[in-house]
């Protein structure tokens, strides 16, 4: 049976999940592969992106916007590592329903259907839980490299300051 129709009707918006999520980690990805390419280059640059701001609070404007750039696509991991497991939930607690409407009355198993098919109602479960987990991991570690990247620049900014 296919992924997709043993999720159900949460299909689509499991699959819309998971496009988002993979979007936002190959764009992560990105990002710091083009922070990290050039570290060298990377510290002159920032060094003379802070020279060049001359005033403290052009130097901190700077910082907001790195803090911003390195942040972006955040909130949209934090909101799929919530709405991934309810949706698989829901699709699981449907599926178990059909599972129930089919067994009738007296809870009886067609002899037509293999109770191994039944199993199929979890599927949705399993793919929330899997997206859920690969946001988490995606913006955990997204916040640590944001996080060890401003406090280098932090102090660089400091150690700058006339």
């Amino acid at each position: 049976m296919s992924l997709l129709k043993a999720c159900g009707s949460v299909a689509l918006p499991l699959l819309l999940v998971s496009i988002v999520v993979v979007t936002v980690g190959i764009d992560r990805g990105l990002f710091w592969w083009r922070w990290w390419r050039l570290p060298d280059q990377r510290r002159r640059l920032s060094a003379e992106q802070l020279r060049a701001a001359g005033t403290l609070q052009e130097r901190q404007l700077l910082l907001q916007r790195w803090r911003y750039a390195m942040a972006q696509g955040e909130p949209l991991l934090q909101a799929a590592v919530l709405v991934a497991p309810m949706l698989g939930l829901l699709g699981t607690v449907l599926g178990l329903m059909n599972v129930l409407r089919t067994l009738g009355p007296q809870l009886l198993l067609p002899s037509s259907s293999p109770l191994v098919g039944y199993a199929d109602v979890l599927a949705s479960t399993v793919v929330g839980l899997q997206l859920a987990l690969l946001a988490l991991v995606l913006a955990q570690l997204n916040r640590g490299l944001r996080h060890w990247q401003l406090q280098h620049l932090e102090l660089l900014a400091l150690e700058l300051r006339p």
